[in-house]
Formats: C-alpha cells, sequence, structure tokens
C-alpha cells in the first residue's frame, strides 16, 4: 500500500463517521430548538409579570422611606451644616469649624509664657492645673491639652494619660477646631506610641476608630483627613467605602440646596468614588430632610423581595452604570418610564423544578447524541489505529526482510566465492587454503550466529523458549565473550578493555542466551563508532546485583530515541542514514534475555559522546566478607570510556 492510499484512510473512516453523526445531530438540534423557543417565550412572559410585581414592592419600600422622612427621620439640612442621625451617621461636616468654634483666651497666656519662652516646665505645669479646674469646658479643655502636652516633655507618661482621661470626658467641646474627645484619644495614642506599648495603644487606636468613623462628634473634612492618616500610621481600622459615600452624597445634596439647584422633593442616585448612594429628599426649600442608602444596604435590605419571587436582578443608574449585581442573559429590563423608580431594574428568571426538568430532558437527548458520537469516533479511531499500526507492522517486518537479506547475503557471498576457489583447486598453496578454510569457517559461524539469534528471537517473542538457568561465573563468562569478540573484524585496530572486580558472586542465568545479550551489545559498540575507537567492557558488584557494561565512543543515541530502540524492528535514524547494517533485533532480544533473569537494561547516552548500556542481574549468594574493589585490566593501557563531564 502506497503512502497516499495510507493518507485515505482516516479520510474514508471520517466520512463514513461523521457524515451521519453530523445528520443525526441537525435533527436533533433543530426539535430542541423548536422546544427551547416556545419555552423561551413562556418563560419571558412569566418574567415581566414578575419583574412588574418586584418594580411594585420596591416602589412601596420607597414610599415607606417618603413617610419616615416626613415625620421627620433622616439627615437634616442646616445653614451651618448636617445634622445627622443615629442610623444615618456623617463622618465630616461641609464647612470648616477649625475657627468658628475655636477657644482663645489670655488666661492661657500665662502658661504659655512659662512653656514656650522660659521653657519653665514646672511653672507652666501648675499653671495649666489651676486653669484645668475651671468651670468653663472651652477654658478646661484648653488646660488639658496644654497640661498634657507639658507632662510628655517632662517625661511623665502616667500623668499625661490621665490628663489624655480627664479630656476625653469633655467629649463635644471644641478645642483647637476639634471634639476635646478626638483630642484627648488622639493624645493617649501618641503617648502609648511614645512609651512603646504595642497592646494598650491596638486598643485605644481602635476606640479612636470607632468614635471617628461612627461620626459622633462634628467634624470638617480637614479634620477628618488628619485623624483617618494618624490610624492608618497607625495600622487602626479605615472608615467604611459605604460611609464615606454616604457623607459625600449628603455634602453633594447640601451644596446644591445651598445653591438653590434642589427641588423639593427627589429621588435619585449619586455615583461616588466610594460607591453609588440612592437619595430621598423632602421639606422644600426651607429645612430638607434626606434618607440615603448605599449599594451594599440597597441590596440587603431587599434581596428578599426578588428571592421570593425566584429572580437575579441587576440595578443600574439611569446612564447605565452598574450599581449592584450583574446582568444575565434571558433578562427583562424596566426603565423609570415604566416604574417610576430612579434607576433601571433588570430582572432574570432563577432555575425553577419545571425548568430543571426541561434541562434534564434536553440534558439527555444531548448526552445520548454525544455518546453515540463518541462511541462511532472511538471505534472510527480504533480501527484507524489498528489500520495504521498494522500497516506500519508491515513496513516493519518488510524492512526486517530485506535487512536480514542483507546480511545473510554479505556471509553467503563470501562462503561461496570461498567455496568456489576451493573446488576448482586452483589454490595450491596450502597455507592459502588452510587460510581460506579459517575464512569459510569464520563466515559460516557468522551465519550460523545470526540464524540463532533470529531464531531465539522469534522462540523468546511467543515465549517458547526453554529456558536453562543455572549458576554461572560472570567473570569467566565475560572473559570468554570479550575474548573471542577480539577476533571479530569489528574489534581490529581498537582495544576492547575489560575492568572486572575480584570476587563477584555467581547468578543464576542461561549461559547461551546471556551470551548472546553480551555478544548483541559488543557488536554494536563496533559497529556504531567508528573504527579505532575503544570499547569498555565493566562488570561490578552493587549491593545485591552484579551490574555489567558495555561503552563506547560512538555517536550516541538522541533522547528521543532511547526508549524505542528496545522495541523489535526498530533502529535509530542516525544509523539508517549512515547505513549501518542491522535488523533491529538486537537490543529488543538484549531486553528480554536480561527481563528473563529477573535484571534490567539500563542506558546511559549523549549525542556525539558515546553510549553504555548496562545489564543489571540479581546475584545467586551475597557474601559480606567479600575484599575490597579490586580492577581487573586485561590490557595495560586500559582507560575509562565514561563520557566527560
Amino acid at each position: 500500500m502506497t503512502w497516499i492510499e495510507t493518507r485515505r484512510i482516516p479520510v474514508l473512516l471520517a466520512a463514513a463517521t461523521l457524515i451521519p453523526i453530523g445528520a443525526l445531530s441537525w435533527l436533533g438540534m433543530r426539535t430542541l430548538q423548536q422546544d427551547r423557543e416556545l419555552e423561551r417565550q413562556r418563560r419571558r412572559e412569566r418574567l415581566e409579570v414578575a419583574a412588574g410585581r418586584l418594580a411594585l414592592d420596591v416602589e412601596r419600600r420607597l414610599q415607606n422611606v417618603e413617610e419616615q422622612l416626613a415625620n421627620g427621620a433622616g439627615i437634616h439640612f442646616l445653614p451651618t451644616g448636617l445634622e445627622s442621625s443615629k442610623d444615618l451617621p456623617i463622618l465630616y461636616q461641609p464647612v470648616e469649624l477649625s475657627t468658628a468654634q475655636s477657644v482663645a483666651t489670655p488666661i492661657l497666656a500665662a502658661a504659655e509664657v512659662e512653656e514656650f519662652q522660659r521653657r519653665d516646665l514646672t511653672a507652666a505645669a501648675a499653671t495649666y492645673r489651676r486653669l484645668a479646674a475651671s468651670n468653663n469646658p472651652a477654658v478646661r479643655a484648653a488646660a488639658l491639652v496644654g497640661l498634657g502636652r507639658v507632662l510628655r516633655q517632662g517625661g511623665d507618661h502616667q500623668g499625661a494619660l490621665q490628663v489624655y482621661a480627664d479630656l476625653e470626658q469633655l467629649g463635644p467641646v471644641f478645642v483647637a477646631g476639634q471634639p476635646a474627645g478626638l483630642v484627648g484619644r488622639q493624645g493617649r495614642c501618641k503617648v502609648l506610641e511614645e512609651v512603646g506599648d504595642v497592646e494598650r495603644l491596638r486598643r485605644e487606636v481602635a476606640d479612636l476608630a470607632r468614635v471617628l468613623n461612627s461620626g459622633t462628634w462634628p467634624i470638617d473634612r480637614a479634620t477628618f483627613d488628619l485623624y483617618r492618616d494618624m490610624l492608618q500610621r497607625w495600622n487602626g481600622p479605615a472608615p467604611s467605602s459605604e460611609a464615606i459615600a454616604r457623607t459625600e452624597a449628603a455634602l453633594e445634596l447640601w451644596s446644591a440646596w445651598r445653591r438653590g439647584d434642589l427641588v423639593p422633593r427627589g429621588r435619585r442616585f449619586l455615583q461616588q468614588e466610594a460607591g453609588s448612594v440612592l437619595a430621598l429628599w423632602l421639606g422644600g426649600p426651607e429645612h430638607p430632610t434626606v434618607w440615603l442608602a448605599t449599594a451594599a444596604e440597597l441590596e440587603a435590605s431587599w434581596r428578599s423581595l426578588w428571592e421570593a419571587r425566584g429572580l437575579a436582578v441587576w440595578l443600574s443608574d439611569t446612564a447605565g452604570q452598574s450599581v449592584f449585581g450583574v446582568p444575565r442573559p434571558g433578562g427583562v429590563s424596566l426603565t423609570p418610564g415604566d416604574t417610576r423608580l430612579p434607576f433601571i431594574l433588570s430582572a432574570s428568571s432563577l432555575a425553577t423544578p419545571d425548568e430543571d426538568s426541561d434541562r434534564m430532558r434536553r440534558a439527555i437527548l444531548i448526552s445520548g447524541l454525544l455518546a453515540a458520537f463518541l462511541l462511532m469516533l472511538a471505534a472510527a479511531y480504533g480501527l484507524y489505529r489498528a489500520t495504521t499500526r498494522e500497516l506500519v507492522l508491515a513496513r516493519q517486518q518488510s524492512d526486517f526482510v530485506s535487512a536480514v537479506s542483507h546480511e545473510f547475503r554479505t556471509p553467503l557471498t563470501s562462503m561461496r566465492h570461498l567455496t568456489e576457489l576451493l573446488v576448482s583447486r586452483s589454490i595450491t598453496s596450502e597455507e592459502r587454503k588452510v587460510y581460506y578454510y579459517e575464512l569459510l569457517a569464520h563466515e559460516t559461524e557468522r551465519l550460523h550466529r545470526m540464524v540463532e539469534s533470529l531464531l531465539s528471537f522469534g522462540r523468546i517473542d511467543v515465549g517458547a523458549y526453554a529456558w536453562r538457568l543455572e549458576p554461572a561465573d560472570v567473570s569467566q563468562l565475560l572473559c570468554d565473550i570479550v575474548d573471542e569478540f577480539r577476533h571479530e573484524s569489528l574489534a581490529k585496530d581498537r582495544q576492547v578493555l575489560c575492568e572486572i572486580e575480584e570476587g563477584l558472586p555467581p547468578i543464576r542465568a542461561d549461559r547461551e542466551a546471556l551470551s548472546r545479550a553480551l555478544w548483541n551489545l559488543l557488536e554494536n559498540a563496533g559497529k556504531y563508532s567508528e573504527p579505532g575507537c575503544p570499547i569498555r567492557v565493566f562488570a561490578r558488584r552493587e549491593g545485591e546485583w552484579v551490574v555489567v557494561g558495555v561503552g563506547d565512543k560512538g555517536g550516541g543515541i538522541p533522547p528521543g530515541e532511547q526508549k524505542k530502540i528496545f522495541q523489535k524492528f526498530v533502529r535509530g535514524a542516525d544509523a539508517k542514514r549512515a547505513g549501518v547494517r542491522g535488523v533491529g533485533i538486537g537490543l529488543a532480544l538484549v531486553k528480554r534475555i536480561v527481563e528473563a533473569h529477573g535484571g534490567t537494561v539500563q542506558l546511559q547516552s549523549e549525542p556525539g559522546r558515546g553510549s553504555t548500556f548496562t545489564i543489571v542481574l540479581p546475584a545467586q549468594a551475597t557474601d559480606p566478607g567479600l575484599p575490597a574493589t579490586v580492577v581487573r585490566k586485561l590490557q595495560p593501557e586500559a582507560r575509562s570510556l565514561e563520557p566527560e563531564a
């Protein structure tokens, strides 16, 4: 079969399997599509009704909020700033408070002179203590600030902590434009930082963050940023993005009210850097009252409404910017014109038992079609694999027959030529006759060895080989094989080095089979290395194993071929290109023989630096009293052939 005919096989198999599968799949998908369209239409009608009812539920919630605003609940707008409620805290005010509510009195001048000009901390502390007993909260707060500062400079940290604790008790009293409660807590944190009391500092910082982030006392934006930076330096908790978004939205509405741009009644989504905020307000231009809710608060408050109807909701403002949720395919969208809500409400249906049943029915049908497709595809692939495997095997066997014919032709040609010379009686010299007889015997032995290898491989491959395992001396076996190989033409003009460790234990081996395996390794080392390159043979003991190896300095074996060459009829690409003789069963025969002896074959090879094949066999017995390793070199000039590092 030609290469082009081989390429036609997968095309024909694909045509025979994919065309029926495609037709069946098309008919099935058409049926599914029609069923899906009808179901989609019914589902959309149900979804539109559910979304309309959900919009009515949300509208009722907003109306309840507006009724609460009419009763005075919410955030109140004042000309001087914002009046927040406990439920809707405001973190900072839209106006500057540092100058409007600061305290400056000549009473503190004497203490400040003692502290800053005369540097008399004792006198300054005494003056501050006397002023701290004043009935005026502002004077008392300012005196306590100065006293705490002086005590810190003098190293009285415990006294400073107590002074700042007294300052905390004054709470909303402003000192230096800040509430005394915040200044006192700030002072305690600084003292604890100076003394290195990490645990108490952590508690004080948490308390300061709680007070700051709750909007307990009115402060301006600059003061809030100052304290937030302090908390960040002390690794305190940062204010929530929701509280900041709510505060920024309140400031934006307050500014619009002060400009006269705020309508008497309204609903609006305000997009802030920290997030989206829904604002509802009532009260006209005099004293508006505002309700604010962040996107997360809205989602948490309204989630039960759409979950009860089996819906998933995506909310976006009128500009299309997402508030919460994610858009899902197959949903319906209701605009403010449809619902009078200040946002776009998009709803999609969650899975219901009926839809699950429809989906399961379709899934079963699709699974059946897919199973049939996969089954036919697997059958086609299996047929293709089997066909290609047979083609590859046929090609390998053809190559094997060609290689065997070539291998047999060489010795047979020599034997025929020598026989013709001897029969013709043209050779009269007895010395030449003896030489020719030796050549004829050598070629006969070579041909016999090839035939025996092929027969042995055939019997071993089908499991019909009769193994004769008996105790064997590795040293003697290896020496005999090496001595015999030195008389081969492959060993001409090259060193065959043999290094055998003394005292090797015996092994159980089939002498003939193991000798054939070692001979194949020696023959390969000679064929795949340049003439004159040495061959190294070694044997040593490693624990309970006897290791026998053959190494050469040939071209080496690429990593991608090192496992394949142990398969039958497989030869390396470099060997084929170089025209090296071989039939592709030598290493496969070695592997099967060694495995039959309970051992393994290992290969270490690097292209351009040679190869080393190692046979690892179990020792028959161990002797703990063996002498140290002694290497016997059968040739004085022996040297290691291991690849250089």
